[in-house]
């Protein structure tokens, strides 16, 4: 409680605690939903892909190969198989639109969090809540850049 944090280090540094702890848990939140990952229908059934960081990395390895002009290549989520350059970039897209929307989300949240100078409005705000204007508009505004640039990407390939 807020009584606690005043009482263990005093009224003058225990906003910016709480607003530290809220910070901790909301990156914590993010975090999680992106390494859980994506489930995607492919051509061979549904599949899951983690998105740890080093399975982020070597999906965008993996989307390296179809941009420099490979057709197919092995990957392991699970079961080693051999995607399509198409799969490839279907699950590098996918990859990076949950990976983008979770962190820009996440930004917006913590500004707002920032923002804020009462203990209970700030022990209110929850990981996936309806964020308020501007963070909303500021936050939308930057995944419809993000998306604009998938689509280009999606483009470029032949859909």
């Amino acid at each position: 409680t807020m009584e606690d944090v005043i009482e263990i280090v005093g009224e003058d540094n225990s906003l910016a605690i709480i607003k530290a702890a809220k910070i901790a848990e909301i990156s914590k939140s993010c975090n999680a939903i992106i390494v859980a990952g994506i489930d995607l229908e492919l051509t061979q059934g549904a599949v899951h892909f983690n998105l740890s960081i080093e399975d982020q990395a070597n999906i965008a390895n993996l989307f390296r190969v179809v941009e420099l002009g490979g057709t197919e290549f092995p990957y392991q989520s699970g079961v080693c198989r051999i995607y399509t350059a198409a799969e490839i970039a279907q699950i590098y897209i996918a990859a990076q639109t949950l990976i983008t929307t979770q962190t820009t989300y996440h930004n917006a949240l913590k500004a707002y969090v920032q923002s804020l100078e009462g203990a209970e409005e700030i022990s209110a705000v929850t990981y996936g809540m309806t964020l308020p204007e501007p963070y909303l508009s500021e936050m939308n505004a930057k995944l419809a850049v993000a998306q604009a640039q998938m689509n280009a990407i999606t483009e470029k390939l032949g859909n």
